[in-house]
């Protein structure tokens, strides 16, 4: 099964792109008017060609082509560090899809959090630590895949609110009713692996048993692509522009200080370099797409055929 996926959806990265200048040059205004005015995207004219060219056309060119020759439900998953602009993307594909009126949704793995009660629970059972946002639920993540992959009628899918550190009222749950023809599905630490080390913390082998239950669920995933960085300095970065963006529309009482987000991206570090970066080299892989401090793009490389395209 998975040779023969591998085989009906091999794709080069050198033809997206060059498919993706062809809409560039075709359609330039209208990914302009989408990327500045409905994702709010602030950069340069020249830099957004750019990530148009190489990053979020050769996508949506991918997507299209899996999704002719599937002739069924397109998953993609985008795997990323922290403000990396996994949601960013997401949301540029969803809405280009839907202008094209294909059914296409979008959702963040952060809404697959275990509940607060859960955290706590195993907080006072197991370690402190875990009453933290580490992992998902993983009954709920399963449940959902299952939902969207084997399509039977409608199905929610929960919202967590990082305001209360809880999942969200039902009311407020994201309602698929049509079987999509796109779901994309954005998070820090789907596709990881578990690490084998006996040192590991309590907590930490917890940790790394919960990401053992979860390897084989992505296998359904049709496109799996991962946005990296080379240093934890760029992913701090990253997440301060983004608390910044945040505080401009909720005021500066929002969110949290330069020093807070350095402190909780330092405590993150850890599983980043246990089961994010290492995915630069995972066979199941794609594309990965390394970013420089800036979010522009200098090196992709797909770890499934062993092939660097631009670096």
């Amino acid at each position: 099964m998975n040779k023969q996926h591998n085989k009906i959806f091999n794709l080069d990265y050198n033809n997206l792109i060059h498919e993706s200048e062809v809409l560039i040059e075709k359609y330039k205004t209208k990914y302009f008017q989408l990327c500045l005015d409905q994702l709010k995207l602030k950069i340069t004219d020249s830099d957004l060609i750019l990530l148009l060219k190489l990053l979020y056309l050769p996508i949506f060119v991918a997507l299209k082509s899996i999704y002719h020759k599937k002739q069924n439900t397109v998953f993609l998953g985008i795997v990323g560090v922290n403000g990396s602009g996994k949601t960013t993307l997401a949301e540029f594909l969803t809405q280009l899809l839907q202008s094209e009126s294909y059914r296409a949704i979008h959702f963040s793995m952060d809404d697959l959090y275990p509940i607060k009660s859960t955290r706590l629970k195993w907080a006072k059972t197991i370690h402190p630590n875990l009453k933290t946002r580490l992992m998902y639920d993983n009954e709920l993540v399963k449940r959902v895949f299952q939902g969207l992959n084997n399509w039977k009628g409608p199905i929610k899918i929960p919202q967590f609110d990082k305001g209360v550190d809880d999942r969200a009222p039902e009311e407020n749950w994201l309602v698929i009713s049509e079987k999509p023809d796109f779901v994309i599905v954005e998070g820090v630490f789907p596709f990881a692996k578990p690490i084998e080390d006996a040192r590991l913390s309590k907590a930490d082998k917890f940790i790394n048993s919960q990401v053992c239950d979860l390897t084989d669920s992505y296998d359904f995933i049709d496109l799996k692509l991962v946005l990296l960085t080379d240093s934890i300095k760029d992913v701090i970065q990253f997440r301060q522009q983004q608390e910044i963006e945040l505080q401009k529309v909720q005021g500066k009482s929002a969110g949290m200080s330069p020093q807070e987000i350095e402190s909780f991206i330092r405590y993150f570090q850890t599983y980043l370099e246990r089961y994010t970066w290492p995915q630069e080299q995972d066979p199941r892989i794609d594309f990965v797409i390394t970013l420089d401090s800036k979010r522009r793009i200098i090196r992709i490389y797909s770890p499934k055929n062993m092939i660097t395209y631009i670096k």
